[in-house]
């Protein structure tokens, strides 16, 4: 009968301080998040962020600070999201101006992606104009090793 009672006490007591440490953790002391980065947003916060990055691209058109803010969000293929995203807001009847932002940002950025790749890919014009002329290179010389027959008969280690 002691032991039996025993167990109950310790049922209760552990469902009970379960249930103050909860009360206590959401209610007097929660948890509270500060400078934390983009990057460790839920998918629906990243797609206001990217929403409002791309609302403010419209207005003031500044391609380096948009693409700075969209650098934040660690995508891998930013062009990518926004697209995909404008697409699906247009899919859920979202707003057109909100769309139309994405994907205007969207092309910005895939056009001077674009140009980076062309100017890198160009060659660098050349300072001096003087032209290259070839040279001609000696043959090889037999040395004494290699005319007496020495590198045949060096140990070599095997496999």
């Amino acid at each position: 009968m002691e032991n039996q009672r025993s167990s109950w006490y310790l049922l209760t007591g552990l469902i009970l301080g379960l249930v103050l440490g909860l009360v206590f953790t959401w209610t007097v002391s929660p948890v509270s998040y500060s400078d934390s980065t983009p990057d460790s947003l839920r998918e629906d916060f990243k797609n206001h962020y990217r929403s409002m990055i791309a609302q403010v691209y419209v207005k003031n058109t500044n391609l380096l600070r948009a693409e700075s803010r969209l650098m934040l969000l660690g995508d891998e293929d930013a062009v990518g999201a926004l697209s995909a995203q404008a697409q699906r807001v247009l899919a859920v009847g979202g707003s057109e101006d909100e769309a139309r932002a994405l994907a205007t940002l969207a092309a910005a950025l895939a056009s001077q992606t674009t140009k980076h790749e062309t100017t890198l890919g160009s060659p660098a014009p050349s300072e001096s104009s003087a032209p290259v002329i070839p040279t001609n290179t000696l043959p090889p010389i037999k040395t004494a090793t290699a005319a007496s027959g020495l590198v045949d008969k060096t140990p070599s280690p095997e496999p």
